[in-house]
């Protein structure tokens, strides 16, 4: 802030201080001062500025060590009066990193927007009226809505609170929740005793409260930490430091071999200056330190495709085990359904004994409106344009009332809301105290059937409370079991009365007990279209689908059979039977559920736990703040974007639209990643074992160097420049999702059939060359300039031929589509381009030593090319049918 407020002690002022400083009042700011103070504060985010930005992308291509060594070659060969080479070296650093910038410059963008798409809302109160806006957009003076499951927009000063926990590990590293209140305490009080304040990013817990924000942005107490370290760098996964080291032990055993070409080549008599220039040359050429940059590169475009589709991934690493996920475990509403919910049905006691007259079945949905979380931004406007917030079921109570010209709004100015206790699978209820503005206040509740029915002695009927006898019960209990069976999702609308003026957080004094049944109500919420599609999918990828749901038994098998996930002979297991099952006994059943149905949270971790110790890679989705333990202990914790701030901090990847298809989409995008890095890594090992290969047996059969230091630089920019980055585009192959989940484990990068693939064609793409060296030099007794050009012409052009052999290591090149990448096209344009240039300008021409090719020259060369792509695709043959006899 501007103006010093940043600096005064909120915690040691009173409420009704606070506000008077930031000129505000319980019933919120108004909108015309919102856009002033946005102005004069700025948005709630931490913004850095950005400095030589293009100089340090820059600075990252050219500190790796080889490029050092390249560029002291060049200043050497300058010394050595070698200008030719000098000039090839110079162009060859400048253009590698340019290409290198690029490359870097997409993986940022794409990180960029990903970092942007995730936006973090929060609930304020604006001119006495409840809004959801992004967190961003919130400033100094505004009233927040503090609901459990919420992260906190910025640093306030509690107003009002009932049982408001928050957990500030994130500020203090204290795991355990703090509660919080709203009276003033001692200015000498440290920070992670301020009872009455909240901070940005901490997380709600339980309970619920208001504050008024005194601080946003940088002025936080998280920005401040955030200031101060500046801008978080992103950790490398384990994936990429593996790669890392990969590209280290590839650089070693390089540089190594490097070391003996050397020493060959002087015990051959070859120029000191000019094998010095050799081995440096194949160096570049030959290490792929570009690698780690592929690698963001490749998992950027990955992350951003999946964007596209609707998921949000928020951790890398989440990318590397999506291709090999075996289990997935997914909840029922919003995922399988539409999350489109509406009141189909109310059934009262009234309803069902038809001979009585009088319905009350506006009284129950009356009853469960107010015991609502939901709200309405918007309720002066016409229904039409209604912003309705909250839970599907709270949204379909608030428009379900208002057809019949029940208005939440109306209600709670007739009956005041005292205390709340948002929904919580584990107690499995909802419940809203009243004020009835007579002798007693009233709770009223929804939740679980059976657990309310429990709970409940009497029940409503015509107005007053009637005892609810066996007889009646086993009527609720068969309705109840009827209308689960059809698929309807059912909660119990019960109420009392109650003397205190707010719930006691330890049920320790019979609050929730002792109620009066008021009535079911039924929800209708329609299956996805494409839940059963998306299921056949997973299972035809070898992943098991399994249906985790707090719903009724009946309701989840019914959608369960919809969807394909339960047929004849599964099990489905509900909360209470797992409670009563040892370890042992549940891992016996795992194979045979597909269902797991009213599980609590903690339930819900135990499952993830034990499929885990069956050896398989889980996903996991949850919406709830008790779900966030599950989401972190699964390999890939996926939230709803409905749920809670909590369950999303927890999660590695966001559903956007909430849809099941999302993650058979997402799994098929992370083995697509790493089959095109497979593509990449095969293809520049080969191509730099098969000039490593090229030079040393030269050198051991003292044969002169059969290509040049220039020529390597510069079939190195043909090679590896623009090719190798293409792959990273690369649509997925047919029969991706065809395949079990071990074939895409990160932990076996290079597979058998990879490895097997680069020694075979480093073998024969330098077999070739070799021999076209050895026939042209010293049968056809050419030139030993005019031999090198024809060398140089085949490698350059083998590399170009056999990147869209690689396209698909299984099928052969004429049943692939080789427009399929518009990248590689391009790549293939502009190094042939390169390699034109070189051929035939005499500029370019002179500088690598290269001599003048005819068109019969030029032909030899294509058909040499044309060669080696057929023995690349016989070894292809080979290897499939090798693969399919095992």
């Amino acid at each position: 802030m501007s103006d010093g407020k940043k600096q005064k002690p909120w915690h040691s002022l009173s409420a009704n201080d606070v506000l008077k400083e930031f000129s505000s009042s319980p019933r919120g700011l108004g909108y015309g001062e919102v856009e002033l103070r946005l102005e004069k504060y700025g948005q709630n985010v931490f913004k850095y500025e950005e400095k030589f930005r293009l100089l340090k992308i820059i600075w990252n291509q050219i500190k790796s060590p080889l490029v050092f060594i390249l560029i002291i070659a060049g200043f050497v060969t300058l010394f050595l009066k070698a200008y030719t080479d000098s000039v090839v070296i110079l162009v060859a650093v400048t253009i590698n990193t340019i290409i290198g910038v690029v490359q870097e410059g997409k993986a940022s963008q794409a990180f960029s927007k990903l970092r942007d798409s995730q936006k973090k809302y929060t609930t304020v109160i604006r001119e006495n009226r409840k809004q959801l806006i992004s967190a961003e957009n919130v400033v100094p003076g505004d009233i927040l809505v503090l609901s459990a499951g919420d992260q906190v927009a910025a640093d306030a000063r509690i107003l009002e609170s009932k049982g408001l926990e928050v957990n500030e590990a994130v500020l203090t590293g204290e795991w355990m929740s703090n509660l919080k209140n709203s009276r003033k305490i001692k200015e000498e009080v440290p920070l992670a005793d301020r009872s009455n304040m909240v901070w940005m990013s901490t997380l709600i817990t339980d309970g619920w409260g208001t504050a008024i924000i005194v601080g946003t942005g940088f002025d936080t107490e998280i920005g401040k930490i955030a200031q101060m370290l500046g801008e978080e760098k992103a950790p490398l996964t384990n994936f990429q430091k593996s790669i890392k080291k990969l590209a280290n032990v590839i650089g070693l055993i390089v540089l190594g071999t490097l070391v003996i070409i050397f020493a060959v080549g002087v015990l051959h008599n070859q120029p000191i200056s000019q094998m010095f220039l050799a081995s440096v040359a194949i160096a570049v050429a030959a290490v792929p330190e570009g690698l780690p940059v592929v690698v963001s590169v490749v998992l950027a475009i990955g992350m951003e495709r999946i964007l596209s589709n609707g998921g949000l991934i928020k951790r890398l690493s989440a990318v590397e085990t999506l291709g090999s996920v075996d289990v997935i475990l997914t909840d029922k509403t919003g995922t399988l359904t539409q999350a489109i919910m509406r009141v189909s049905d109310i059934v009262t006691l009234n309803s069902l004994e038809q001979k009585q007259k009088k319905d009350d079945k506006s009284k129950i949905l009356e009853m469960a409106i107010l015991a609502s979380s939901g709200f309405v931004e918007n309720p002066d406007d016409n229904l039409a344009d209604w912003i309705v917030r909250g839970h599907p079921m709270d949204q379909a109570l608030i428009l379900a009332g208002a057809e019949q010209n029940i208005h939440q709004h109306t209600l709670l100015k007739e009956m005041p809301r005292l205390d709340f206790l948002e929904f919580d699978a584990e107690r499995r209820f909802a419940a809203s105290l009243h004020d009835t503005k007579g002798k007693e206040n009233r709770i009223f509740i929804t939740g679980a059937p059976e657990l309310l029915l429990d709970l409940s002695k009497t029940i409503y009927k015509s107005g007053k409370a009637v005892k609810l006898t066996k007889k009646y019960k086993e009527l609720l209990t068969s309705v109840l079991e009827k209308q689960t069976s059809f698929g309807e999702r059912v909660i119990v609308v019960a109420y009392k009365n109650y003397a205190k003026k707010e719930f006691p957080r330890n049920d320790g004094d019979g609050a929730f007990e002792d109620f009066i049944f008021g009535g079911f109500i039924l929800f209708h919420d329609p299956l996805r279209p494409d839940a059963a599609s998306s299921f056949k999918k997973a299972k035809l990828a070898g992943i098991k689908t399994i249906m985790v749901t707090g719903d009724h038994k009946k309701t989840a098998q019914k959608i369960g059979e919809e969807v394909g996930i339960f047929k004849k002979g599964d099990r489905i297991i509900t909360g209470d039977m797992m409670e009563e099952l040892t370890d042992e006994d549940l891992k016996k059943e795992l194979d045979r559920v597909s269902i797991f149905a009213r599980v609590l949270p903690h339930q819900k971790l135990r499952i993830v736990k034990f499929w885990q110790e069956a050896g398989k890679t889980v996903a996991m989705t949850g919406d709830g703040v008790n779900d966030a333990p599950s989401l972190k202990r699964a390999e890939v914790g996926v939230a709803l974007n409905s749920g809670t701030e909590v369950a999303k901090e927890a999660s590695s990847m966001i559903l956007l639209n909430n849809n099941f298809s999302v993650i058979i989409s997402a799994i098929g995008e992370g083995r697509k990643i790493l089959v095109n890095f497979r593509k990449i890594l095969v293809y520049l090992l080969s191509t730099a074992f098969s000039e490593i290969l090229l030079v040393f047996v030269s050198l051991v059969i003292g044969a002169p160097l059969p290509i040049l230091p220039a020529q390597v630089l510069w079939a190195n920019l043909v090679e590896e420049g623009f090719m190798n980055f293409a792959f990273a585009f690369e649509p997925g192959e047919d029969g991706i999702m065809e395949v079990p989940p071990k074939s895409f484990s990160f932990d076996k990068i290079l597979t058998n059939e990879g490895r097997n693939m680069i020694i075979i064609l480093a073998f024969f793409t330098s077999f070739l060359l070799m021999v076209v060296f050895l026939l042209s030099h010293f049968v056809f007794k050419h030139s030993l300039d005019y031999t090198r050009t024809i060398v140089f012409a085949v490698l350059s052009a083998d590399s170009i031929f056999f990147a869209f052999s690689l396209k698909n290591f299984k099928k052969p090149l004429w049943q692939i589509n080789i427009f399929s990448n518009r990248y590689l096209i391009v790549a293939l344009f502009v190094s042939m381009l390169f390699l034109a240039a070189a051929l035939f300008l005499p500029p370019i021409r002179a500088l690598l030593s290269l001599e003048k090719l005819g068109i019969f020259d030029i032909f030899i060369v294509l058909s040499l090319g044309v060669l080696n792509l057929f023995i690349i695709e016989v070894a292809k043959h080979f290897l499939v049918n090798r693969e399919i006899k095992k």
